[in-house]
Parts: structure tokens; sequence; C-alpha cells
């Protein structure tokens, strides 16, 4: 199940992130007994849906990135990503505690370095001058339509670097011009792909963020939610 997705993911394969990817599955299996993590439970599943699904984005994230994952969830992309590539400085972001919680047990499982989990919302980590304007690359799986994502997930980059949002067959552009022009970014690349044996068609959308975030961004959630960009 690993070696099949690293390789459908042209991820070089080598016994130390076999080792580990297996160690997280296992781990991640374990705690969704009692923690609701994820609705898929198979190996094969978990290997096309969650593992490699994440690790096709590897290719684009230069090498040394201070990445934020943005609503993490059980680590996807963002944990399976450092799994194979150690040379990020990965933070994993997700407002659901028992997440969080699980995200740094399986940091601390894996014995990974420059890792770690924030127990928080985006929207607020976008106005705390820590993290605004401040990370490399945001990725984000599944989580807003992309005009919200954008207010919520390009605040945390900074000028320069990319948002790289995670979607279905919808890659959402044509509602996100607005956004886009408001928060200023730029639609770098729309990338299209199908996961074997599924017929889940998916995409990503990498978004260059040209200049500093203007003030007023991100709103609060109640303003995004009322009068979305």
């Amino acid at each position: 199940m690993v070696v099949k997705a690293l390789e459908r993911a042209c991820v070089e394969v080598s016994p130390e992130i076999v080792r580990r990817t297996i160690l997280f599955v296992d781990y991640l299996k374990k705690v969704n007994e009692t923690v609701n993590l994820t609705a898929i439970t198979d190996d094969e599943t978990i290997g096309t849906r969650h593992l490699q699904d994440s690790w096709m984005l590897h290719p684009y994230i230069p090498e040394r990135s201070t990445m934020i994952d943005v609503g993490s969830g059980a680590g996807f992309p963002g944990l399976a990503l450092k799994i194979i590539r150690p040379d990020l400085d990965v933070t994993l972001l997700d407002s659901v505690r028992k997440k969080t919680d699980f995200l740094e047990s399986a940091i601390a499982l894996l014995d990974l370095r420059h890792a770690r989990a924030i127990h928080g919302r985006a929207e607020e980590l976008g106005r705390d001058y820590s993290y605004r304007d401040h990370f490399d690359i945001a990725v984000a799986r599944a989580v807003t339509a992309l005009p919200t994502l954008l207010e919520l997930a390009l605040p945390l980059v900074k000028p320069g670097g990319l948002l790289i949002a995670m979607k279905g067959r919808d890659d959402e552009t044509p509602e996100s011009v607005r956004a886009l022009e408001q928060l200023k970014g730029r639609l770098e690349e729309v990338v299209s792909y199908e996961l074997p044996d599924t017929d889940h068609a998916r995409s990503f959308v990498i978004v260059r963020k040209l200049l500093p975030t203007p003030s007023r961004y991100p709103r609060r959630m109640a303003a995004i939610k009322k009068n979305p960009l």
C-alpha cells in the first residue's frame, strides 16, 4: 500500500519513509477507533485517497520551505508531506483540540523535527503578527470554498510565497477572481489529476502572493460567512 502510493506520486522510496508511513497509518487507525479523524479506514483507500493525494503536491513545494497546513485534521496533506520531505519546517493548524492532540502525539511518535501542531483558527492566526505574512507555503485540503480559503490562508503566506489549495473536479477559480484581487494574489497554475481505482477527479490550485495582506483581512468568520469575497 505505502510503496505503491509513493511510486504513483513519483516519490523516491526509502526504508525510512516506508517505516514512518506505516507507523503513522497504524497509529491513525488506532486513535480513530475512539476519536473521529477519518472515515477512510482500510489500507488501500488510505494509501490512495490520503497518502498519494497528499504526496502529489511535493514537486511544487520548494526545498527547505516553511509550510503551514490549514485545517490539517488527521495530518493530510501536511504530516504526510513532512514524512517524505524532512527538509520542510511544518506547522499543522486545526481548530479541533482532539485533532491537534493526535497530531502532536504523531509527531512525537515519528520523531519528526521541525514540526508542530497548533490549536487555533486561521482567521485569528492571520491577525497575529507572529504568523501573518510569515510562511513560504500554505496548503489546505477539503477546508472550504476557494474564495473563503483565500481569505483564511493567504494572510499567513509571506509575499512571494504560495498557497496550494487542494480541490476536486471543480477548481473554483472562476468564483475567486475578486478574492485574488483583494488579497493580492495571482493564480499561477491549476493542476488536474485522477487517483487510481477511484472516480475521484482531483485538482489543486496554486496561488502566488504578490504583496502583504491588506490590513482589513482576514475578517472575523461571521463577516466572511455573511459577505464572502
